[in-house]
């Protein structure tokens, strides 16, 4: 019998230190995992801010060039309405009063487009990149009455 018992007993260790083993492997195989997860997740958050930032800052360069299209569009309408002005200013030293008169007001609308383009090509560098597009389409807008009134 003591021998069963030390059997018994012998068996119930060596099952103990299976036990033991096992769980102490699987307990640093879930550290090592739980370990490669949180690198994983620090690595995708890097490049998730870095695609953040890229994405931003290619935002912000196609504001500046949309810009300077801008500005050059302004400094080109503005340029054909001050000659616009200039005819109207010649076409009067030679007009009779009653074309005088139209060509005043025609030159006093020219004026006030000139005014309203040189306004929104000082506000041009003041938007910011959340209003952009809608102050684009205005500025946009009155340029083309500007050429459209050129065309008269």
């Amino acid at each position: 019998m003591k021998r069963i018992n030390l059997m018994v007993a012998a068996i119930l260790a060596s099952g103990m230190l299976t036990l033991n083993s096992c769980s102490e492997k699987t307990k640093d195989s879930a550290e090592e995992t739980v370990e490669e997860a949180k690198n994983d997740m620090d690595e995708n958050v890097s490049e998730a801010n870095a695609d953040i930032k890229d994405a931003g800052n290619d935002f912000e360069a196609k504001v500046k060039e949309d810009k300077e299209s801008l500005k050059a569009d302004i400094n080109e309408a503005i340029s054909k309405l001050d000659k616009k002005i200039e005819d109207a200013d010649a076409k009067m030293e030679k007009a009779t009063d009653k074309e005088k008169a139209k060509w005043q007001e025609r030159k006093k609308e020219m004026n006030e487009e000139k005014a309203e383009l040189k306004a929104s090509l000082e506000n041009t560098q003041a938007e910011t990149a959340e209003k952009w597009d809608a102050f684009k389409a205005e500025t946009k807008e009155k340029i083309a009455r500007a050429k459209a009134d050129l065309k008269d």
